[in-house]
């Protein structure tokens, strides 16, 4: 092929893959479905009231009530913990759960695993965590805020009207 021609050619490529990258490319509102309504940060300790009952697999979380978020680890892994506000555990502080109290304390949460590469707590323990909880309307990410993980761990819980 002729320099002459390339010259030609190489823009008319551009242009054609330019062209496809933008139909092809992200959507707006992102490939995690619908856009947020509001988001919002919470420090430990700070109450969540869901608006609506939300629905992960089998385990159903009321609405009407206000929880504490914490993450409990067990021997079956990490869980994103609901605890009832009156549970009275002190930010910064990690609840062992092999003490007497432990699995009186334990049959009071919701527990939603949590997949995370590093270690939030040691094993048997519960502490609040602070937590970004965006709202879509029909879906609920909570992401686990001050951690040492990289990637910041997240749950991603429907909604529903009940």
């Amino acid at each position: 092929m002729s320099r002459s021609r390339f010259l030609w050619f190489a823009p008319l490529l551009a242009l054609a893959f330019g062209i496809l990258a933008g139909v092809a490319g992200p959507k707006p509102g992102g490939p995690s479905g619908p856009p947020l309504k509001h988001s919002e940060a919470r420090d430990a300790g700070e109450t969540f009231c869901p608006a609506k009952t939300l629905v992960y697999g089998a385990i159903v979380i009321p609405n009407g009530r206000c929880y504490l978020i914490a993450v409990l680890r067990g021997r079956r892994g990490t869980f994103l913990a609901f605890a009832p506000e009156d549970t009275h555990i002190p930010p910064g502080q990690r609840v062992r759960l092999d003490t007497p109290a432990g699995p009186k304390l334990k049959g009071r949460l919701f527990l939603v695993p949590l997949e995370t590469d590093v270690a939030l707590v040691p094993v048997n323990n519960l502490t609040l965590v602070p937590a970004r909880i965006d709202d879509s309307g029909i879906r609920l990410t909570i992401v686990v805020l001050g951690t040492q993980a990289p990637n910041p761990p997240a749950v991603i819980i429907d909604e529903r009207e009940r």
